[in-house]
């Protein structure tokens, strides 16, 4: 297998690197994957990776959600059935933040295509961004939509999109700086990015440590707090306009982190509710106690 070895941070630049500790893939392969800390900065990432054109067959699975329609397992069905509420208030928030007539909107990892449909049926016109073939086809066939693959990505023109929708994508992407980069660049001068992140720093992540479902290695190749996406949005002349909670993703990842700790049945659903509802009570007193992260950002003016 082809790894990437990181050996300076991605955000700061320091060699001075600390492994924290392994992770193992339960979704997929089985295999333990390094995640490690910047001694500088803080900033924490998987490393020893696959590279881009071996890390798909991690992704390579019916029960795939975000590429897939299929509800099967308890998961999938919670999922399914928070789905639609999700991408209502997804919609809401996007247009409440756009403020004026509904603009171009730019989905980045659109998967199956339901967030584009729904932003469509708000009146944006919609793009969307998709490296998973059998998920991109599904959005095209089914909603007819614009969808194109990752490829795409980089060959946009500048201030293309009023609105650019990153829904738990950014964490997956290998090109981290560039991809950052170039999402300032698609915006229009005062356009919003939106993106969802798994937050590292949450309830449910101190909970489970290692067996924490989102550090979902390795697909996740950076696992943000807010402090850490600040500065990395920073770096490329970007700020947080405001950080909404997703109070829900504390349930469904509290379950699998419970199924990837093999707890028994009782157990399993009865602690995976009692860690979300703490999360969920914890990010009342504190947004940064939730599960994940949704940031509302905007391009720094040039002075």
């Amino acid at each position: 297998m082809s790894a990437i070895n990181i050996e300076k941070c991605p955000l700061c630049g320091s060699p001075d690197l600390k492994k924290v500790f392994d992770v193992v893939d339960h979704f997929s392969s089985g295999e333990s994957f390094p995640v490690c800390d910047c001694r500088s900065c803080g900033f924490r990432f998987t490393n020893n990776f696959p590279s881009e054109d071996l890390i798909g067959k991690y992704y390579d699975s019916p029960d795939y959600i975000s590429h897939s329609d299929s509800d099967k397992g308890i998961a999938n069905k919670l999922y399914h059935l928070t789905r639609r509420y999700m991408l209502a208030e997804k919609a809401k928030l996007v247009s409440r933040y756009a403020g004026g007539e509904p603009g171009r909107l730019l989905d980045v990892g659109c998967g199956t295509g339901y967030f584009l449909q729904t932003a469509k049926e708000k009146g944006f016109t919609v793009t969307g961004i998709e490296k998973n073939e059998r998920a991109r086809m599904h959005a095209i066939t089914r909603f007819g939509l614009d969808v194109k693959d990752d490829k795409s990505f980089f060959d946009i023109a500048d201030g293309s999109f009023n609105v650019v929708t990153l829904w738990h994508v950014l964490e997956h992407l290998e090109h981290l700086n560039e991809s950052i980069k170039k999402v300032r660049d698609i915006l229009t001068p005062d356009g919003i990015a939106v993106m969802a992140l798994p937050n590292h720093q949450g309830y449910d992540a101190r909970f489970y440590q290692t067996s924490w479902a989102a550090y979902d290695v390795p697909r996740h190749l950076w696992h943000f707090s807010a402090n850490a996406i600040e500065k990395m949005l920073n770096k490329h002349r970007l700020k947080i306009m405001d950080i909404r909670p997703m109070p829900l993703d504390a349930f469904y990842i509290s379950l699998l982190s419970e199924k990837y700790r093999e707890s028994n049945t009782l157990v399993r659903y009865g602690r995976a509710f009692m860690v979300g509802i703490a999360g969920y009570l914890c990010s009342l007193r504190n947004v940064e106690q939730s599960s994940s992260l949704i940031y509302i950002v905007k391009k720094k003016l040039m002075l």
